[in-house]
């Protein structure tokens, strides 16, 4: 099949992140127009789109996958790199915002083959792939589908950037949630905290009192059995893009001054950190993953979060941009986007105007 780059497709977006300074590169492909994949119906109400080769210009050797679909779809997202010899679809999640018997909500274990395999929510490649495939099974209207964002990049942490600094001193409003208030989830619910204050701050800014959502009501939404908890990138995400009017993505950039220019535009983000590293310790520790929201920066260019893992008195803190850029990396500077329709973002970035 020809091998098609995102410039020649309807309705995509591409954006470039270089990690040059370490060799390595990050990549986001953003489609809302599946016109040119594949289509085959297979059943009553159901479709699987199958995209033509993708190239994102690079080499990659990880990939997260995130969609916007309406909470009356299901849909069971695979993908193949394009390797020497054909290798099968493996499947980076399958979703449903009402779950049942025939429409699960979760991540598939025992995907492994001898070129990589899927870790939970990410596809890990043991060489480098320079184009994939995607197939979309979707169960329910096709006109339900909104998005699909793929993040490439080459496993490599972020390189040092130039300060944005016309963030600097700018502190967005961003309601104060804090897991520690609910015991079934003081150790487990920092994404769903993470993501219910994402949307809560969209929710104020634009009076859509529908927008803001429990925490324990986003937990019960993105919980992933097939891992076991609500940590699920691509979950949370799905369950924003799911209500009307927002959008929302899982994306890889190149540093911290990418969040300068998000926090500039008005835009929160929450990013997955290594605790232990945010902390200011030598090391990331094993299981220390976690979810904070970036809400601004101070006047000398350090971080202003929301950190969901302590009592709401101290849930707003500063952290050290030194520490913070260690923790971050730590997940190859992996980020929550949400944002409303019509909302402008930052010039030249990675999203549909």
């Amino acid at each position: 099949m020809k091998s098609l780059s995102a410039a020649m497709l309807p309705g995509w977006v591409i954006a470039c992140l270089s990690l040059s300074a370490l060799g390595g590169e990050a990549r986001l492909l953003t489609v809302t127009n599946f016109s040119a994949f594949q289509r085959e119906v297979t059943g009553a109400d159901r479709i699987t789109l199958t995209s033509p080769e993708l190239s994102p210009g690079f080499a990659w050797q990880e990939l997260i996958a995130s969609w916007n679909v309406a909470t009356n779809l299901t849909l069971s997202v695979g993908v193949r790199p394009v390797l020497a010899t054909s290798v099968p679809f493996l499947t980076l999640g399958r979703w449903a915002a009402l779950p049942g018997p025939e429409s699960p909500r979760e991540s598939v274990k025992g995907q492994q083959e001898s070129w990589g395999g899927v870790e939970t929510d990410l596809l890990v490649l043991k060489m480098p792939a320079e184009r994939v495939q995607i197939r979309l099974e979707i169960g329910g209207p096709e006109s339900g589908l909104k998005r699909l964002c793929l993040a490439f990049s080459g496993g490599t942490n972020p390189a040092a950037a130039v300060p944005w600094n016309a963030a600097w001193g700018r502190n967005l409003p961003v309601p104060i949630l804090s897991q520690a208030e609910y015991p079934e989830g003081v150790t487990k619910w920092c994404s769903p905290t993470s993501t219910s204050m994402l949307m809560a701050y969209w929710g104020e800014q634009r009076a859509h009192p529908e927008w803001i959502r429990p925490v324990p009501e986003t937990a019960r939404a993105v919980f992933d059995p097939g891992w076991g908890g609500t940590g699920n990138w691509p979950f949370n995400m799905a369950f924003v893009g799911g209500h009307p009017g927002l959008n929302a993505a899982v994306a890889r950039w190149e540093g911290v001054p990418d969040l300068e220019r998000w926090i500039a535009a008005g835009l929160p983000a929450a990013a997955s950190v290594s605790y232990a590293l945010l902390k200011g310790r030598p090391a990331a520790e094993a299981g220390d993953g976690h979810l904070v929201v970036v809400r601004g920066f101070t006047a000398d260019g350090d971080v202003v979060v929301n950190d969901p893992g302590v009592r709401r008195e101290r849930v707003q803190r500063v952290i050290p941009r030194a520490a913070f850029e260690r923790g971050w990396a730590h997940s190859e500077c992996t980020v929550y986007l949400v944002w409303p329709d019509g909302h402008p973002l930052p010039e030249g970035r990675i999203y549909p105007r």
